[in-house]
């Protein structure tokens, strides 16, 4: 890994490591907002459209707060340590069926061994480039539910524990594992009776989870290391730069600017921008794994 002193004065690296908290209560606020404006649309005019558009915002706003889970990992959303794992367990993780501690400790190997055989992450990456028909097949899995479900079923199959396990500590190891996952989905489904909508939990939480969600989450995944040269920091990892409209998308809280995420993991989501902006001034910019949106990705991915 790069010394990030290497590549940037004190001064710069100083004015990325600069936080901002709030910044992370008021986007986290700002993502449930937009889970509760999906409820609520459809709740209100319930048809075929208002419910993909409400599928489409619920989905996207999942997927952003994995990647606010992924900061909350960095120990980028709180200066303190108590807070900011707490807002990342039980405010990103938890409602989506993941664990900040594990994510944690298997994030940081992926970062010390980005697209090495000993990185965690390479299975992801690997198959690629695939032809049309097997881009098109994992596409159709994702937006019918299947590897959602397949994944979520993967998750509820590990937190039962060892084949070999006795009944009480298969269920011991179950309720270890996923209290935090059950709370939160009591909460939800709680507070859509209390707003007498109930049924909007399977309908409007689960089905954009299963289908939106992995979606997104699938092309961020290839978007970030897929079919990249992988000679050197400098290329293991792509930055995709693409409007606004598209980043709500695909790469919320700024998540495309991945190579400047990698090169100075100390660097909260919002001050990436800044940070590439800074890479902007360098000699060694054009050796930068750097693509202009993500249509010019694809066609390097899809053969």
């Amino acid at each position: 890994m790069l010394n990030p002193n290497s590549l940037l004065s004190e001064h710069e690296i100083s004015e990325l490591k600069k936080t901002k908290d709030w910044r992370n209560y008021l986007a986290i606020f700002n993502i449930w907002s937009q889970v509760a404006l999906g409820f609520l649309i459809f709740a209100i005019w319930p048809n075929i459209i208002t419910f993909l558009v409400s599928s489409l915002i619920i989905g996207t706003r999942q997927f952003a707060l994995v990647i606010m889970m992924h900061d909350g990992a960095h120990n980028l959303i709180s200066k303190n340590k108590k807070i900011n794992d707490f807002i990342s367990q039980w405010l990103c993780a938890y409602p989506m069926m993941t664990e900040t501690h594990s994510y944690r400790s298997y994030h940081l190997r992926h970062h010390k061994h980005t697209e090495t055989e000993s990185d965690p992450d390479k299975t992801l990456t690997d198959p690629f480039p695939v032809t049309k028909f097997s881009f098109s097949r994992k596409i159709f899995r994702d937006l019918f539910g299947i590897a959602g479900i397949r994944r979520y079923a993967g998750y509820f199959y590990s937190a039962w524990g060892p084949e070999e396990d006795k009944f009480i500590k298969h269920l011991q190891h179950f309720v270890g594992k996923l209290y935090g996952f059950f709370i939160c989905q009591v909460i939800i489904l709680t507070l859509l009776t209390i707003f007498g909508s109930p049924w909007l939990y399977l309908l409007l939480w689960w089905i954009p989870k299963l289908t939106v969600f992995s979606f997104f989450y699938r092309l961020r995944n290839i978007a970030e290391h897929a079919c990249t040269s992988g000679k050197d920091d400098f290329n293991h990892t792509r930055t995709t730069l693409s409007p606004g409209i598209i980043r709500y998308f695909i790469a919320p809280l700024n998540v495309n600017y991945h190579l400047e995420h990698h090169l100075f993991m100390f660097c909260p989501w919002y001050n990436l921008p800044k940070a590439h902006q800074m890479l902007r001034e360098k000699d060694f910019f054009d050796e930068l794994e750097i693509e202009e949106g993500y249509l010019n990705v694809f066609k390097k991915v899809i053969v």
